[in-house]
């Protein structure tokens, strides 16, 4: 007798798993806009990021497109309240969000309401910058669901962290590029495929939060966070072009990488690090960062070049850093005149944290130190000194908010023939 067969599992959807494998790259931030042109697909990308983000903090999916398949199936009643309603009616913010309707915890969504166009208004409101320090605040993440080309839409992204591409959007450079999803529309591939092309599991993510969390408590509690904080500064730094499209359809997975970064030479010195800087433009070719630095990059110290790989090709962009400080109105400040004196446009740059780089040298004596990273430098190395507590100099190279983000930069020092070493950045610029 022949028994019956299990019903097939339906295969993942190609922009969620896409979602799913660049959500590390949302670590440590508290907003983003989604950017796509495809409102199915851009969902879909937040929801995949979501999804994966929420098993270790509270996440919402605000959308902002007009309720896409993928969203609507998890925010319930059409006829409810929405983002609309309550940025120009005065509606609670507890009346519109509402938990994921398959049962995803801390996963919630917030639907944009039943009008038929999106007003410029709500998009230059300054509420989305509470809003994002409430999720700051309360270690959320908040992800905005946007079509490229939305008018207005610049004066929203100024206020979050920065945005992730999806597919062939058109960004342009003064924005800060998170991530990017996807070179083209990916197709389903068969299950063996997928599972020969899925990279190692890192470790499972710890979950966070309890499933029985409720709308009210959660609605409640980011609202009061957001009205609660003071605008925080956002700004975009600037890739300066798309990321080319790759020749396969299907998302490929980063390869693994073939450098590996140690922990921090001086663990001890984590609470002491110079971890706030301004990360000015990013450029997807070394010529591009070395430009903007011999226009605009006159008497900045402790500036810096810092290579990191985005997109599902791991494409590799040169972040423009400048700066070190162990508190950020320092970082706030500089960032501000650099605004002020058109060196940057209003809204572009970012204050980041980088508390790590690469140290090259210690105990450089003072009178050695204008020599020695003039002389680095013509060897492209992108060299800093910073003075430490005891007037000894260290030079250093790139600056990173984690170790794996220095791979790229530890592999061409290390083939350059030099011994760099990761270490917390302590002093102050020289």
């Amino acid at each position: 007798m022949i028994g019956r067969r299990r019903p097939t599992a339906p295969a993942p959807d190609p922009w969620e798993e896409e979602g799913r494998r660049l959500a590390p790259q949302l670590g440590g931030l508290s907003s983003a806009v989604v950017i796509g042109v495809d409102t199915e697909a851009t969902a879909r990308v937040a929801l995949g990021a979501a999804r994966a983000t929420a098993r270790e903090r509270r996440v919402a999916v605000a959308d902002l497109v007009g309720a896409p398949a993928a969203l609507r199936a998890l925010a319930g009643a059409a006829d409810a309240p929405g983002l609309i309603d309550s940025f120009l009616r005065g509606v609670s913010l507890n009346e519109v969000a509402r938990p994921a309707a398959d049962g995803t915890a801390s996963l919630f969504i917030l639907p944009r309401g039943n009008a038929s166009t999106l007003p410029e208004e709500m998009l230059r409101s300054d509420r989305w910058s509470r809003l994002a320090a409430g999720f700051a605040e309360a270690g959320a993440l908040l992800l905005i669901v946007t079509r490229a080309g939305t008018p207005a839409l610049e004066a929203l992204v100024r206020q979050t962290d920065g945005v992730v591409a999806v597919g062939d959007a058109d960004i342009p450079m003064e924005w800060r590029v998170i991530a990017q999803a996807g070179e083209r529309v990916p197709s389903p591939v068969p299950a063996a495929a997928r599972r020969e092309r899925r990279p190692r599991s890192r470790g499972r993510l710890v979950v966070a939060a309890a499933v029985g969390v409720s709308l009210v408590i959660a609605g409640i509690a980011l609202w009061r966070q957001s009205t609660r904080g003071a605008a925080r500064p956002h700004g975009a730094a600037a890739p300066a072009a798309p990321v080319q499209p790759a020749e396969v359809a299907t998302p490929v997975p980063p390869p693994a990488d073939t450098v590996r970064v140690p922990e921090p030479v001086n663990p001890r010195d984590s609470a002491a690090a110079a971890q706030f800087a301004v990360e000015l433009v990013a450029t997807n070719t070394v010529a591009g960062a070395n430009l903007w630095i011999r226009e605009r990059g006159n008497q900045l110290a402790g500036l810096t070049v810092s290579p990191v790989l985005l997109g599902a090709t791991r494409a590799r962009w040169n972040k423009v850093i400048a700066g070190a400080w162990l508190d950020r109105a320092g970082a706030d400040s500089l960032l501000a005149a650099l605004r002020s004196d058109d060196r940057l446009r209003a809204g572009a740059g970012a204050v980041v944290r980088v508390p790590l780089a690469l140290l090259l040298e210690a105990d450089v004596p003072r009178g050695a130190v204008t020599v020695r990273v003039a002389a680095l430098a013509a060897r492209g190395v992108p060299a800093y000194a910073l003075v430490q507590d005891d007037g000894s100099v260290r030079l250093f190279a790139g600056a990173f908010a984690t170790a794996a983000a220095a791979v790229p930069l530890d592999a061409d020092l290390r083939a350059a023939g030099f011994a760099p070493q990761l270490a917390y950045r302590t002093g102050r610029t020289f």
